[in-house]
């Protein structure tokens, strides 16, 4: 299970998100949807842990995921919208290029 508690992320001199909670199920989404420079890819980052939020914390089967790296990396799928995915392969076929 992701638990996200009580985000927060500060870019420069302004605010992107604060206050930001949920919890993700085995099975369940996450559709990100905004503007640009909103701070959808930001929150993906922080919630592969690439960045670390300014308050709150991620956690991952219960551990914050600054203190579970390793169980949590292992677990972990990110694509982010400049990756290499071709859209005319399955996803299947991505991911066995992505793994080479």
């Amino acid at each position: 299970m992701l638990e996200v508690i009580d985000l927060e992320c500060i870019r420069g001199d302004r605010r992107l998100f604060s206050g930001l909670g949920f919890t993700l199920g085995p099975g369940e989404l996450l559709h990100l949807q905004g503007h640009n420079g909103s701070g959808k890819t930001t929150l993906m980052r922080m919630l592969c842990g690439l960045i670390a939020p300014a308050a709150g914390e991620v956690r991952w089967q219960g551990e914050n995921i600054r203190h579970a790296r390793e169980t949590f990396h292992r677990d972990l799928l990110y694509a982010g919208h400049k990756s290499a995915i071709k859209g005319d392969l399955t996803g299947v076929e991505n991911l066995r290029i992505a793994c080479r």
